[in-house]
């Protein structure tokens, strides 16, 4: 394991601090919504020597297995409100305007697997096709998950950010591509998403407030290309609060570790082709809408190697938690800074004895057949 500190984040001038409600009314209007829950992990927390710990189980969200619908679905409905000319209600988007306002649109996008499913599922919400690129090697279950929602896959000779590159060069006037990660001149839509994300800590804010508890002392947040912690940076968006954000990836492909440990603000890629467990977080490039919030204000970055991903999936399963490989990468790099810099919280990061840990389970079994290797037995 590696880590960079960050010992000086800023506030987030350019975001809000709170989750618009129109975000949030959103998400309550699609079928299937629900709160996910806000679980105490009491048994690792007393193993790990820590006075509270939390993970918000997102391998529930909307039966889909990851949270990426979040930031899918928001995007496409802002996409459609701008067709509408900015009068389409959240609660018409799967509706028959919605249906009508995607009339000749196939949605497509590049994908590890879980995002790729989320947009195929709003797509088919919707009546519309989709086409989803994948690179090369990505595990048969993650590929049938996205076919399951009649989506048509392309599995692409290279990594993520070749797949990202044939979904952009493929793009025909009927196709809208629902992408995760900005690169120049496509920056809007990695926007919506981004904010789409918000939804999951207005959950948690709302779950804590319920119990008569604060804010979170410190979150760990797995990135990939950096639009589900830029969402934490944007809500978590002054550090004088004391909310303590942490970055986590995996050590073959950390590039947002590497853009930080860099020094003068740029982003930084990583070589493809790259092995990782943690196939949600295997991404090359941070996003460019992304990478300045999470450059700005988290406070430190994990390098970690997979073997932390497999332990912190057993001690999730030990306590009831169905984790995947990225889903517990949050909680294996507090595993991992526990056992291999025990004195960073307290010292490093001035953390009280008692702090409030939370983490997020962003995947369940995505990889059935890798979990029960893992885990020893099937999870969900």
């Amino acid at each position: 394991m590696e880590l960079f500190q960050n010992h000086s984040p800023s506030q987030i001038q350019a975001y809000p601090a709170h989750v618009p409600d129109d975000i949030l009314r959103f998400h309550r209007a699609l079928p299937g919504y629900a709160s996910t829950p806000l679980i105490s992990l009491d048994g690792i927390a007393g193993d790990l020597g820590v006075e509270r710990l939390l993970v918000k189980d997102e391998g529930r969200r909307f039966g889909l297995k990851a949270f990426k619908a979040l930031g899918a679905s928001y995007a496409v409905y802002r996409v459609l409100h701008e067709r509408s000319g900015g009068l389409l209600e959240p609660e018409e988007f799967v509706g028959e305007r919605g249906r009508e306002l995607a009339e000749g649109t196939t949605f497509s996008c590049a994908t590890d697997g879980n995002h790729g499913r989320a947009v195929a599922w709003i797509a088919g919400l919707l009546g519309r096709p989709a086409v989803i690129y994948v690179p090369r090697g990505t595990v048969p279950a993650r590929i049938d998950a996205i076919q399951s929602e009649r989506a048509r896959v392309v599995v692409v000779d290279g990594g993520y950010d070749d797949a990202v590159k044939h979904a952009a060069k493929e793009g025909k006037d009927n196709r809208v591509i629902i992408a995760d990660t900005a690169y120049p001149g496509y920056t809007k839509i990695p926007r919506y998403i981004q904010q789409g994300y918000l939804t999951i800590f207005r959950e948690v804010s709302e779950q804590l407030e319920e119990r008569g508890e604060g804010s979170p002392d410190i979150v760990f947040i797995q990135a990939g290309v950096g639009a589900f912690a830029s969402a934490a940076a944007m809500f978590f968006n002054n550090p004088s609060d004391g909310v303590r954000l942490i970055c986590v990836e995996p050590e073959a492909v950390d590039c947002l570790f590497r853009s930080a440990k860099a020094g003068d603000g740029m982003p930084r890629s990583v070589p493809s082709g790259a092995d990782t467990i943690m196939a949600g977080l295997n991404c090359e490039t941070p996003s460019l809408t992304a990478w300045p919030a999470v450059r700005d204000r988290f406070d430190a970055f994990v390098s970690m190697e997979d073997h932390w991903a497999r332990e912190a999936m057993r001690c999730l399963a030990a306590e009831g938690v169905v984790s995947g490989e990225s889903g517990a990468a949050g909680l294996a790099a507090l595993i991992a800074l526990c056992k291999e810099r025990p004195d960073f919280l307290s010292e490093g990061l001035h953390l009280h004895d008692n702090a409030r840990i939370l983490v997020i389970n962003t995947e369940a079994d995505t990889d059935p057949d890798a979990y029960r290797r893992i885990v020893g037995f099937q999870g969900s």
